[in-house]
């Protein structure tokens, strides 16, 4: 029996990051008629400790993990004010647990880069492996932008590498270009193998090839939507590199992990980390 999402769900943890990422996830449920369910996890790993004294604490948490959920509302409702939007207060081990809880209920689970505490150092340790690499379904990581460094396009980009199924990134990459009416970008990127160089392979001869691969990997999506236009890219250099490059004026960029069993790969933790604009990791659902 599948699981009925009829949320996106983000956290807040009172910060600047955090208040993008709300943003950016208020507009993507307008965009797409979702509920936002915006969660605050208060963590409990560190009080459950031998010897520690909890008095005053917990209920510290609670009132400021109330008040953070309030103001993130609040911000929700400013931007949309149409929008359904649910608050949540969890105790959980640590956030990446709290979140998980309810990654199964959601389209997408959306967090900002950097913040303070709990959500702060998620994408940028072990913690951020767990989240974007292990969570079922899409993970958006909201990258901060310079003032006044928005995107000149609502162009999204999905990087593929043709070898892993390409179905979860690619089933969410074309509906966020069509719900946005927006042009797709399919970039593969890669480095010239040791065994075609010493084979005297030309590059050209090996781009045509994988072109070809390429096509013939989007094409079910294609025909599914129709108005999408789709532009594709064989790059030659390292796919972080080409990747990041290629976000420069995107809205969107859209990439795999590795799969059900195994970690977040080097390359969609390479992006999230250099990436312009918004990155979706996206795992298959279980």
């Amino acid at each position: 029996m599948s699981t009925q999402r009829t949320t996106i769900l983000a956290g807040a943890d009172g910060s600047a990051s955090s208040d993008h990422a709300i943003g950016w996830a208020a507009d993507e449920a307008a965009r797409t008629a979702t509920t936002l369910r915006i969660l605050h996890v208060v963590e409990t790993a560190t009080l459950d400790g031998p010897g520690h004294t909890t008095d005053g604490i917990s209920e510290a948490l609670v009132k400021s993990g109330n008040q953070i959920l309030e103001e993130a509302r609040a911000l929700a409702l400013h931007r949309r004010p149409a929008l359904a939007v649910e608050t949540m207060l969890v105790h959980d081990r640590t956030v990446a647990a709290g979140l998980r809880q309810y990654a199964d209920e959601a389209t997408a689970v959306v967090v900002g880069h950097r913040g303070r505490g709990g959500f702060t150092g998620l994408l940028l340790g072990s913690t951020s492996l767990r989240l974007a690499g292990h969570y079922p379904g899409p993970v958006i990581v909201i990258r901060d932008r310079p003032e006044g460094d928005d995107p000149t396009t609502e162009e999204v980009v999905v990087g593929l590498d043709l070898v892993e199924d390409p179905a979860p990134a690619l089933d969410h990459a074309f509906a966020a270009a069509a719900v946005r009416g927006a042009p797709l970008r399919a970039v593969h990127a890669c480095r010239l193998p040791t065994l075609a160089i010493e084979a005297r392979v030309e590059w050209p001869i090996l781009a045509d090839s994988l072109r070809g691969h390429l096509a013939t990997t989007l094409a079910p999506w294609r025909e599914r939507y129709p108005d999408v236009k789709v532009v594709k890219g064989v790059v030659a250099g390292h796919p972080t590199e080409a990747l990041a490059m290629a976000s420069t004026n995107a809205a969107l960029l859209v990439v795999g992990s590795r799969g059900r069993s195994l970690p977040l790969g080097s390359v969609s933790h390479g992006v999230i980390h250099h990436a312009h604009c918004p990155v979706a990791v996206v795992r298959p659902y279980e």
